[in-house]
């Protein structure tokens, strides 16, 4: 029988806590080879799930099509589920990168806000790549939508430079985030038509101190060519006009009074 002594058994615990943290550091920074390695898996996981549904695939199959071993996929990710919202992410960035350069050409911050808006409620309408993968994963509740700290740096910028006139851009962040969601999600029930987006984005414009003849204007801008995912969405909303609030309200069903 072998005893540790005090110092060997805090030698041994602190090796295992390296291993531990090592680990920790290697699924958070992936570099070189560890990132070429992740986007296989990654890959892999997002043509399955399209061609399967999550619930018929077991990380063998995962393993198996991105060519590693099931050692390999333990050292980037601890469950299904995890690489779900890592195929989520990847497939977030891919959205946002089609989006910056034309982000970068544009000085205004308000054309910069009004064509962010738009692209987002686009994307996150259209995308059937992004509808389609969230629906088979279960990840439905997560929005396709401009980052919160990229929405309040574009914020801030409007009102550094004085086009912006806000109180408070977190507050005013959020309220642009709640409206973003619900606008979706009322399209997607049929309670709006996508015309919707463009009084959302109107709403904002002005929530953001811009004129409402400026508002109007900067929300007609088309989006300029960019890329685009490649799966087109089936038509399942009809396109309805929506000017004015209260036709907006009138096409939000209500509670029933309570009796």
């Amino acid at each position: 029988m072998v005893v540790l002594t005090p110092d060997k058994a805090l030698q041994d615990k602190a090796i295992q806590d390296k291993a531990v943290q090592d680990k920790a550091m290697r699924k958070k920074v992936p570099s070189g080879k560890r990132q070429a390695t992740r986007q296989e898996l990654l890959d892999a996981v997002r043509d399955l799930v399209f061609e399967k549904g999550h619930d018929r695939i077991s990380i063998q199959e995962i393993t198996k099509r991105a060519r590693v071993s099931i050692g390999t996929y333990y050292n980037y990710f601890d469950t299904k589920q995890d690489v779900f919202m890592a195929v989520a992410q990847d497939l977030q960035d891919l959205i946002a990168a089609d989006l910056e350069s034309t982000r970068e050409s544009i000085n205004d911050p308000a054309m910069k806000v009004a064509i962010t808006l738009k692209y987002y409620f686009y994307q996150s309408l259209d995308n059937q790549d992004w509808r389609d993968f969230t629906r088979f994963t279960g990840l439905t509740e997560l929005p396709l939508e401009q980052a919160i700290n990229a929405r309040i740096e574009d914020i801030q910028r409007g009102v550094k430079g004085g086009r912006f006139k806000v109180d408070n851009v977190h507050f005013t962040e959020s309220l642009i985030r709640g409206m973003f969601r619900h606008v979706v999600s009322a399209i997607d029930k049929g309670h709006v038509g996508r015309n919707a987006t463009d009084y959302a984005i109107r709403s904002i414009l002005q929530m953001l101190g811009l004129p409402e003849i400026v508002a109007k204007a900067l929300t007609q801008t088309a989006l300029p060519p960019m890329a685009a995912q490649k799966r087109a969405v089936s038509e399942s909303v009809k396109l309805k006009g929506v000017t004015s609030l209260s036709e907006y309200l009138n096409d939000v069903p209500r509670a029933e009074p309570i009796r």
